[in-house]
């Protein structure tokens, strides 16, 4: 009977061994090694004093469409306490009226859900739009959804609910190709090349998120090869969205990757159908904690070809510009809860 005892103690001794070997091993991600292995300079005396830091991010710009750029706070507050406001904040719609977000739950019932993708009769500006495509930038279709327009609209007039269904169908049809086949499934949009395509652009882009690669490999795993999820600690959300883009009303398809431990709280997400003016957009944010209260850093990747061609450099800062208006509220808004 001793022997058994002693055999179990020691199980039980090697199981905790283990056991704080890999808390330590999850608490070992120090904040600062994890900013620098971006290669940016960054400015710490700022960031300490609560201020915003904002770094434009040539290195992730990979293709001739991409803008990249990365944000960075420290808030004195228990990380516990900002990991509510980033959970809420990260899903933040404008002040439109018609803005909605759907959560899929059921990604085998879409139709259920593609119910709500309707035109209401103050967009039908949106909907005169549609009606007159005949190519170009200001639509994301590729050629086969054009065709598929043209068929559905020839010899009828401008109709909310033909312009609503068309897009129901649209929507259906790419969620269920990314299902599929990841980024690999995304159909790039007629104004685009094949080297500007959106999933080449994602997938260049994605190598060169340094700090994610490096120290959530099982995440960043996940991320790039999805569908192939093998870590069973990654969550996965998908959903379906109606806003206000450059003032016109926009459909937008986001996936959106999760991790989390004691010691990190980590978003991977995808924006990889938006219905105009952004060909698509990746975001990562990590919160964690840092000296006396917590970290927020986020870095994100938006592709367009209206800062493609000879006026890049130019295009591209205003861009960015456009990027950190789009991003800053969020971390404004948790800046100044807890400022002292």
């Amino acid at each position: 009977m001793m022997t058994i005892n002693k055999k179990v103690k020691k199980l039980l001794l090697a199981t905790a061994i283990m056991s704080n070997f890999s808390l330590a091993q999850e608490q070992k991600i120090n904040p600062k090694a994890l900013l620098e292995q971006s290669g940016q300079n960054i400015d710490y005396n700022a960031l300490d004093k609560n201020k915003i830091i904002t770094l434009a991010r040539k290195d992730q710009e990979t293709t001739d469409t991409s803008i990249a750029l990365s944000m960075g706070l420290y808030v004195k507050a228990p990380y516990a306490t900002v990991l509510k406001d980033i959970k809420s904040s990260a899903n933040m719609l404008s002040n439109y009226t018609g803005a909605f977000q759907i959560y899929l739950k059921d990604t085998s019932n879409l139709e259920s859900y593609l119910k709500k993708v309707v035109f209401t009769k103050n967009e039908f500006k949106e909907v005169d739009k549609l009606f007159k495509y005949d190519g170009g930038k200001t639509f994301n279709l590729s050629n086969k959804e054009i065709l598929r327009l043209k068929t559905l609209f020839k010899g009828k007039k401008e109709d909310i609910k033909i312009a609503s269904s068309f897009y129901q169908e649209i929507l259906k049809q790419r969620m269920q190709e990314y299902l599929t086949k990841g980024v690999n499934g995304i159909s790039s949009y007629s104004h685009l090349d094949s080297k500007t395509s959106i999933s080449n652009g994602m997938k260049t882009t994605s190598v060169f998120l340094k700090s994610f690669k490096k120290f959530i490999p099982d995440l960043y795993k996940d991320y790039v090869n999805y569908p192939n999820v093998t870590s069973k600690e990654t969550q996965q959300k998908f959903y379906l969205i109606k806003d206000l883009l450059e003032g016109r009303p926009v459909f937008i398809l986001k996936h959106q990757m999760s991790k989390e431990n004691n010691n990190m709280f980590i978003v991977a997400e995808r924006q990889f159908f938006i219905s105009h003016d952004l060909d698509a957009i990746q975001t990562e944010i990590v919160c964690m904690p840092y000296k006396e209260g917590t970290l927020i850093a986020l870095s994100s990747q938006s592709f367009t070809p209206k800062v493609s061609g000879l006026g890049r450099s130019i295009a591209v800062k205003v861009g960015r510009n456009m990027m950190e208006k789009q991003i800053r509220p969020m971390l404004e808004k948790i800046r100044k809860k807890y400022q002292k």
